[in-house]
C-alpha cells in the first residue's frame, strides 16, 4: 500500500504552490484559507478570493474580520479581492485564463504575487467531475510560470474520497493548517473532525508550557462553539511518552473544565499511561476522561 505524502502545512507554501485541501467542518475551511490570505498581505501579495456564491465581499470575508483583519480597508486598497466567477455556471471554464490575468495584473500593480483561494461547488463538476478535472489540469502550467499561490477547497462531506483521489494528481500536494507547536520531540496540531488537538513524540518539562498554551486556545475555541457541556479532545494516539509533570496539568485541567460544566477528554491513551493513572488514582479524577482507543503499538512501555 502506497505511503501518503504529508500534507504541506499552510505556512511553508511557496509561489508555485497548486494545493488541495479537502475539509470536513467549515472551522478548519476558515482557519486553512485565513492563514493563507494573511500571510500573503504579510507578504506583499494581493489576495483573491474565488468564492462560489455571490456575497458582498464584506460578508463572505466575516471569518477574516474575526481574525483581526481589517477587511474594509484591505478591500478599498485593493489588497484583498472577491470576485464571484466561481458563482457561475461557466465559472470553471476559463478559471485558469482568469488566474493568469489577476496574476499578472497584481505584480503590474506592484505586488510580489497573488494567493489565490478557490472553493469548488460539486453542481460545477460536470459529469463524472469532467469539467473539474479539465479546469484543474489547465491551472498547472499557470501556476508553473507565474508567481501565484493557490489553494483549491473540496468540502469532504460533498465529495468522495474516491471523487478527491484523482484530483490529488492535479496539485503538488494537500495543504493542511499550520502545527499549533513543534520543537523536535513533541507535535501539536488542531484536528477539526471532530475538533481537539493531536499530540505526537514526546511531553516532558521542555515542553509542557506549550502543551498548557495550547491546551489553554483550545478551551477558549471551545466555548466559543457555545455547545453545551463541550470536552477539550485530546488525540494521544501518536504520544510515545509524557512524564509525570505533563500527566499533572492534564489532571489540573480536568479539573478546571469539570468546575465550569465541561470535561477533558483523553483518546487513544496507551496502557502504560492507563497504568500510571490507575495507580495514582488520576483516571477517577472528576472532568477526566479516557478512551484506550486505536493506540500506537510502538509507544513506550
Amino acid at each position: 500500500m502506497a505511503s501518503v505524502p504529508a500534507p504541506t502545512r499552510v505556512g511553508e507554501m511557496r509561489p508555485g504552490d497548486h494545493l488541495l485541501l479537502g475539509y470536513e467542518a467549515d472551522e478548519e475551511r476558515e482557519t486553512v484559507v485565513a492563514a493563507f490570505l494573511l500571510d500573503g498581505l504579510a507578504s506583499g501579495h494581493r489576495a483573491l478570493v474565488l468564492g462560489p456564491s455571490d456575497l458582498p465581499a464584506e460578508l463572505a470575508l466575516t471569518f477574516l474580520e474575526s481574525r483581526g483583519c481589517p477587511v474594509g480597508g484591505e478591500l478599498a486598497a485593493g489588497r484583498l479581492t472577491v470576485d464571484p466567477h466561481l458563482s457561475t455556471a461557466e465559472g470553471l471554464w476559463d478559471l485558469d485564463e482568469v488566474i493568469r490575468r489577476e496574476t499578472r495584473r497584481a505584480v503590474g500593480d506592484g505586488y510580489l504575487g497573488l494567493r489565490v483561494s478557490m472553493e469548488i461547488m460539486r453542481e460545477q463538476a460536470g459529469r463524472g467531475l469532467k469539467t473539474l478535472h479539465d479546469s484543474e489540469l489547465l491551472l498547472e502550467p499557470v501556476f508553473a510560470s507565474l508567481p501565484v499561490l493557490g489553494i483549491c477547497q473540496y468540502d469532504r462531506r460533498v465529495f468522495g474520497d474516491l471523487e478527491l483521489a484523482p484530483l490529488d494528481a492535479l496539485h503538488r500536494g494537500r495543504v493542511a493548517a499550520d502545527l499549533v507547536w513543534h520543537d523536535g520531540l513533541l507535535s501539536i496540531t488542531r484536528t477539526f473532525a471532530p475538533p481537539g488537538l493531536a499530540l505526537a513524540g514526546e511531553v516532558d518539562d521542555s515542553n509542557v508550557t506549550a502543551l498548557a498554551r495550547a491546551l489553554r486556545d483550545e478551551t477558549a475555541r471551545v466555548r466559543a462553539r457555545g455547545t453545551t457541556g463541550p470536552d477539550t479532545r485530546l488525540d494521544l494516539r501518536e504520544l510515545a511518552f509524557i512524564d509525570v509533570g505533563a500527566l499533572r496539568l492534564l489532571v489540573y485541567t480536568a479539573l478546571s473544565l469539570h468546575a465550569s460544566g465541561s470535561a477533558l477528554a483523553l483518546h487513544g491513551v496507551a496502557p502504560h499511561i492507563r497504568r500510571l493513572m490507575r495507580v495514582t488514582g488520576w483516571d477517577r479524577i472528576p472532568g477526566l476522561r479516557l478512551d484506550e482507543g486505536n493506540v500506537r503499538q510502538n509507544a513506550l512501555p
